[in-house]
């Protein structure tokens, strides 16, 4: 296995950032990242950040609850680092706090239309990055940087840093993996059943029972909770269908549902919590999702479309899961379903 590492540019607010920051760093260093970035900006150290941006293989954006100091434009140096990472195609992932509101007021911006802002901001990257994850403390962030970097290296492969002496082992690495490509390629050619065909197909009145978790609010309180939920395979059609009309990349199969679960998981939460007024942070178990994604392309609703420029595998509806999604099939499913629960 190569010695390979990985440069992280880290952009956040400035100095009230600091503890958040120094857990990151030392959090990316022991799991073998490189990590640098600015906390003190001035007009010329702009042209270091993107020096440092153009270099490294990922960009991290780390949001508490302040926009930070602007520059002479008026748009804060973290805003500026975001759009120049962005135009350079970098792979982003972005940790929030999950309710800035609740920090110490120090910790906010004095000016009203610097409060705007963030605000702003802060929703943008909500809306526009995919890989968006929250903390409420310094020992969630920690445990969502170990939890959610590796991922990112297998959704975004970078070629990374390789010690000198170890680029023989690279070369000789890319010929193994290349005989073993055409191997692969020449025993799947060989077969004529697919091995995903051994997947029994299921009906659009079928239930798919699954696990998931949530946060759950009450009298001022939150706690996680585990769920345990049944849709019909008409109503996972529903939910997915209309993401994957045209290629869409692969890690918009949990958005789409954890969004669905945010937007609907509260009667759930108050089977347990009664007084429950509010959830977030839905999340579906890992290994339901794998098995719905395998289930849809089994029933021949959703087939891979290729990688797009930044190698992310893109999936689409079938011409038979459009006609199921635009037939009134769907809606009569979900209708009955939910009169059976009712």
């Amino acid at each position: 296995m190569l010695d390979k590492r990985y440069q992280i540019f880290i952009s956040t607010s400035g100095r009230e950032m600091q503890p958040e920051r120094m857990i990151l760093a030392q959090t990316l260093v022991g799991m073998g990242f490189f990590s640098w970035g600015l906390e003190q900006r001035t007009p010329l150290s702009t042209a270091l950040a993107r020096r440092q941006i153009d270099d490294c293989d990922y960009v991290i954006m780390l949001l508490g609850s302040q926009y930070g100091e602007q520059s002479v434009s008026g748009v804060g140096y973290m805003h500026l680092e975001y759009i120049y990472a962005v135009t350079k195609q970098k792979p982003i992932i972005v940790f929030m706090h999950d309710e800035p509101a609740a920090r110490d007021s120090s910790l906010h911006d004095q000016k009203p239309e610097l409060r705007e802002k963030f605000s702003e901001f802060r929703k943008s990257l909500q809306h526009d990055v995919d890989q968006v994850f929250t903390y409420r403390s310094l020992r969630d962030l920690e445990m969502a940087v170990r939890l959610n970097m590796p991922q990112m290296l297998e959704r975004y492969p970078v070629s990374g840093w390789v010690r000198p002496q170890n680029t023989q082992l690279l070369h000789d690495e890319i010929d193994q993996l290349k005989t073993k490509i055409e191997q692969l390629e020449t025993e799947v050619g060989k077969r004529e059943v697919d091995p995903f065909l051994s997947l029994p197909k299921v009906s659009m009145h079928e239930f798919f029972a699954f696990e998931y978790r949530m946060h759950a609010y009450q009298d001022g309180n939150f706690k996680e909770l585990k769920i345990q939920k049944k849709l019909t395979w008409a109503q996972l059609l529903g939910i997915l269908g209309s993401m994957f009309v045209h290629p869409t990349p692969e890690e918009y199969f949990s958005k789409c549902i954890n969004d669905y679960l945010n937007d609907t998981g509260l009667e759930d939460a108050r089977l347990e919590m009664p007084r429950a007024h509010a959830i977030a942070r839905s999340q579906i178990n890992i290994r339901a999702l794998h098995s719905i994604k395998m289930q849809m392309r089994q029933n021949d609703w959703i087939i891979q479309s290729g990688r797009d420029d930044r190698q992310r595998m893109l999936w689409q509806l079938t011409s038979k899961g459009q006609k199921l999604l635009e037939s009134n099939l769907l809606n009569k499913s979900q209708a009955s379903e939910q009169k059976s629960w009712h």
